[in-house]
This record gives structure tokens, sequence and C-alpha cells, in this order.
């Protein structure tokens, strides 16, 4: 018997796809410090610890390449976001370690999730005019 392609509902994708990120970490040794983290001005997806290293996740999970790939979705705008996001989160939580930034690309081919790992995505840069502030 062939099993056909399934499509899930959009909800219920992002959910089984920010799972399936944390397993994907899990796997390789990292502890989940918190997930869907909602702040004044975003939500990270996950945050993932292993030794002093902190990774802030982004996840992007499609059933569909007809808007692109996951990782596509994450132009200079929302690397802008998900810094200032990761900065507010730091400002409450501080770390002495080191930080990255992480995309995971999630494509949902009907059986199962085909990942994607972009590690360390990103680097913030320090704004050479205001070196306070960070930008992609």
């Amino acid at each position: 018997m062939m099993f056909g392609k399934r499509s899930l509902e959009i909800r219920k994708l992002g959910r089984r796809g920010e799972r399936r990120a944390a397993w994907f970490y899990r796997l390789r040794g990292y502890r989940v410090v918190a997930a869907n983290v909602r702040l004044r001005s975003g939500e990270i997806d996950l945050i993932v610890r292993r030794g002093k290293t902190l990774a802030f996740v982004e996840v992007k999970t499609r059933q569909s390449l007809a808007a692109g790939e996951g990782f596509e979705a994450v132009d200079r705008a929302k690397q802008l976001q998900l810094v200032r996001l990761a900065d507010e989160y730091l400002a409450r939580h501080p770390h002495r370690g080191e930080i990255r930034h992480d995309v995971l690309s999630l494509f949902w081919n009907g059986r199962r999730f085909i990942v994607r790992h972009f590690r360390d995505a990103f680097r913030p840069v320090s704004d050479p005019y205001r070196p306070w502030r960070w930008t992609a």
C-alpha cells in the first residue's frame, strides 16, 4: 500500500516543527533553555545551550516551497528583529558565554521533516556611529 503526501494544518505544522527542532538540538547535546519566549518586540522560537554557548534559534517550517524555503524568510529585517529580541532577553537573563544565532529550516514532505541547520547563520555587528546598538 502506498502512502500519499499528508498535509498538515498550519498551526499544527508549526507546533510539530518546533517540537522537532527541540529534539534536533537535544540529540546534539544541547539543553532547551526556553521555547516560544514572548517579549515586547516579538517571539524567540527556541533558546538552547551547550556548555558556555547560548543559541537563539529561529525555526521556519514549510510544507510547500511555493513561497521559498524557510531559511529564505530570514532576511535582514528579520535578522535585526532577532538580534534585538536576543538583546532584550539577555538584559533580563545575563549570560557570560558565547552567543549564537541559528536558523533551522524544516520542510514537511508528507511523511517526515527534512532539516537544514544554519549554525551561526548571522552575526550582529556594533553600529559604528552608535556602538551601544547592534545591527545584522
